[in-house]
């Protein structure tokens, strides 16, 4: 974790704050359990909270700007194990008042990640914040030197960083009988024309929308009257988040840049377009190739078409590492750089399991021990850095480079 390059992009990225290191914090003891706090309680909040319930802690609060999520909330919660039922806001400044919390979990929409992790860090909580980290590079910036100054323990939600199947991967691909790395393809294909999740609800009505805090959904984006699409469907509109290239390419990049042992990208490229879902405002179909120096990678990504499912594969010039998480779950490993006969076995092959429990438990276990988790602030912005790159490329049609040195863009 501490390559001259990594060294030299935290110290532009913090803009001078504290440098990467284990926060000087009070450990919590082995036995003690943590009372958590929830700011955004929809389907990524409980999936989470419900992972620290099973790990044997405490939802003590939940924060939603929708009323009508509080009541749901808690029967996820009791269904995950704590009858106790969590106290509601619809504040999250309130949730950060509420006594004896411990630790935050932030799973609101991008645009509002750093009013609240900063927030988090001013009242000295601990925190686990969903990806994509930033909404911009500029934010990134000050969310990691926030979290720095506060010296509190921070995962971000990236979290195949807490997959050991990803760690084996990295294990071949940085070994001499895997040769040079010279191509990562990633991707990310699924079918929403026949299920879309982040459609309207038939049972979302005015019951519902009168008790939707609708400024502060908004927060600091463009004011508007009220969209029930944007309401749900926020990530697919600019003033909110970055479609599916920050969405999704937060765990795609991930793993190129963590297993291809890099940081950030020399430069950025992409193209794409709404072929489909014509009330998106991001592309519903984008393609993006990054120049990492040592190798180039290349990610595809759209949910129209199912065909290909989620996977990813590295290119050696020794050997071939293909990794198929969906729906299989498997990861081959090929002694060849030519396409392998239908008959040829995997030198070895391993499963791909769920990582979402794993690294919820890795950020508990952080926080107890006063250690950095497996996804600290620094490699959250580096990974969402990368994407952003793309997202520029894709609204200017320029070519974006970025400068190590600077720590900054210098084209495009």
């Amino acid at each position: 974790m501490t390559s001259p390059s990594r060294r030299t992009f935290i110290a532009g990225s913090a803009a001078g704050a504290v440098a990467f290191g284990a926060p000087a914090v009070h450990a919590l003891g082995a036995n003690e359990k943590l009372n958590i706090g929830v700011i955004g309680s929809g389907n990524r909040g409980r999936t989470i909270a419900n992972a620290c319930v099973q790990a044997g802690h405490r939802i003590a609060a939940t924060a939603d700007c929708g009323k009508f999520r509080h009541e749901w909330f808690a029967k996820q919660i009791d269904m995950a194990g704590q009858k106790e039922k969590p106290t509601a806001y619809m504040d999250y400044r309130k949730l950060l008042e509420h006594k004896g919390i411990d630790a935050v979990i932030i799973a609101t929409p991008d645009h509002h990640h750093k009013e609240h992790l900063l927030a988090t860090m001013a009242a000295d909580k601990h925190a686990y914040c969903e990806k994509p980290l930033s909404k911009t590079i500029e934010e990134g910036k000050a969310m990691v030197a926030a979290v720095r100054k506060a010296k509190k323990i921070v995962q971000v939600g990236n979290q195949r960083h807490s997959g050991e199947h990803w760690a084996r991967c990295k294990d071949v691909i940085q070994s001499k009988d895997f040769g040079d790395l010279v191509w990562v393809k990633v991707w990310d294909c699924r079918n929403w024309i026949k299920r879309d999740p982040f459609a309207i609800p038939k049972d979302f009505g005015k019951e519902q929308i009168a008790g939707i805090d609708w400024d502060m959904f908004l927060g600091n984006a463009k004011k508007r009257d009220f969209d029930a699409t944007r309401y749900w469907a926020w990530r697919w509109f600019w003033d909110y988040a970055g479609g599916l290239m920050t969405d999704i390419g937060a765990h795609q990049l991930d793993i190129v840049q963590w297993l291809g042992g890099v940081d950030v990208p020399k430069s950025a490229t992409a193209n794409g377009g709404n072929y489909y879902f014509k009330h998106w405002e991001t592309p519903d179909v984008i393609h993006g190739v990054w120049d990492y120096g040592k190798f180039a990678a290349t990610f595809a990504v759209e949910f129209i078409n199912g065909y290909d499912g989620v996977g990813a594969t590295f290119y050696g010039t020794k050997q071939t590492l293909d990794c198929i998480a969906e729906p299989a779950g498997v990861i081959r490993l090929y002694d060849t750089t030519d396409r392998p006969d239908p008959a040829m076995k995997p030198k070895a092959e391993w499963k791909v399991v769920n990582e979402t429990a794993l690294h919820v438990r890795n950020w508990l276990s952080a926080v107890k021990d006063n250690k950095d988790p497996s996804s600290p602030i620094e490699l959250g912005h580096r990974v969402i850095t990368a994407a952003h790159m793309a997202n520029m490329a894709y609204r200017t049609g320029k070519k974006v480079v970025w400068d190590e040195k600077k720590g900054q863009i210098v084209e495009g």
